[in-house]
């Protein structure tokens, strides 16, 4: 029997539809708060060391640098979608997703970043090569997933007693800045661009890292790791479980690591990761995440004081919130800005 709709049903059969695709929409733009970038408008991220300036900006007409801000920069610094960064001269243009800068039009732009001190989490490698260079001992360690917005909370809310002390400057991350990216620029002093690096996906840089340098100038080095290697390097990592099964793995890496502070090492690297998984569950200013943020520092007040040689303390990136817990791999302030510190021997 042929099925006939009464104009009720009709409507309510339209109003279904409509209300499926709202409800696809809002799951699609669910935890959208501060992830700078929207696929659909492709624009540009403008942010300085504070706070996001503009997001996913597009001009419709050729705009100038006073006026996309009023704040007086002295560098301007131009991420790339594969991960290069190229400094411009402050006094840039912006036309349409495209940035004028010195005559030429540079395209595929994720992010501007201004700044009066440009650093870069690429420093750490050229600051482990400066103190091997020296004969002196060094310790690095990735925080992963310590956000410059989530060291100022902690210093605010009293939280730090080592970490407010060595604090050096605000660093940039790179494009993308997610772990892969970020351990692979720390240990190899380049960009994405250059050291092959992007993303998850890929395990096995380009160019060599600090673990080969350090090697083939007869350095001894250790790499204490969680439980999965993240990279390919130089030297085979040291790979921890949850010995204790208290779903965390940072203290069996920190036990191993005093021990390693003890057996004479000219080069230690430590990847502690309980800040990022906290900010995922829980949030980047969750209290969950905030006492944890608290619990590492004490971690580190106490290798130092086993420790007699440089400390390097680097993120591979931060962390932007999200409706529920936190997330990470765009190009805006809370992921691209990270607190560099060093601890001089």
């Amino acid at each position: 029997m042929k099925k006939t709709w009464s104009a009720a049903g009709d409507k309510a059969y339209i109003l279904g539809i409509k209300l499926l695709v709202l409800i696809l929409f809002l799951l699609l733009m669910a935890g959208c708060k501060d992830t700078g970038k929207d696929t659909e408008s492709a624009g540009i991220n403008i942010f300085n060391e504070n706070e996001n300036i503009l997001l996913n900006f597009k001009a419709e007409k050729r705009i100038s640098t006073e006026e996309i801000t009023r704040d007086k920069f002295s560098v301007a610094v131009v991420i790339l979608e594969n991960g290069e960064i190229i400094k411009i001269p402050v006094d840039f243009y912006i036309e349409n997703s495209a940035v004028i800068a010195g005559g030429q039009s540079i395209e595929k732009v994720e992010g501007i970043y201004l700044t009066d001190n440009y650093r870069s989490i690429t420093d750490a490698y050229y600051h482990m090569k400066e103190f091997l260079d020296k004969g002196q001992k060094i310790m690095t360690v990735l925080l992963d997933g310590f956000s410059y917005n989530q060291f100022k909370r902690a210093c605010e809310e009293n939280k730090l007693t080592f970490l407010n002390k060595y604090f050096k400057y605000p660093a940039l991350s790179v494009y993308t800045p997610v772990t892969n990216a970020g351990f692979a620029a720390i240990i190899t002093g380049q960009t994405p661009d250059v050291n092959g690096v992007h993303d998850r996906s890929k395990r096995q840089t380009d160019v060599n890292t600090i673990f080969k340098y350090a090697l083939d100038n007869n350095k001894s080095c250790i790499l204490l790791e969680g439980d999965i290697k993240i990279l390919n390097t130089e030297v085979e990592p040291e790979l921890h479980t949850d010995i204790n099964k208290n779903n965390e793995i940072d203290d069996e890496i920190y036990e191993r690591a005093l021990k390693a502070a003890k057996e004479g090492y000219d080069l230690i690297f430590i990847h502690f990761h309980g800040i990022d998984d906290r900010g995922h569950s829980y949030g980047p200013y969750s209290s969950e995440t905030m006492e944890y943020i608290q619990t590492i520092d004490k971690y580190l007040k106490n290798l130092s004081q086993e420790w007699k040689g440089a400390i390097i303390l680097v993120p591979d990136h931060g962390m932007h919130e999200k409706s529920e817990g936190g997330e990470h791999g765009t190009c805006c302030q809370s992921d691209m800005i990270v607190p560099y510190f060093v601890k001089e021997p």
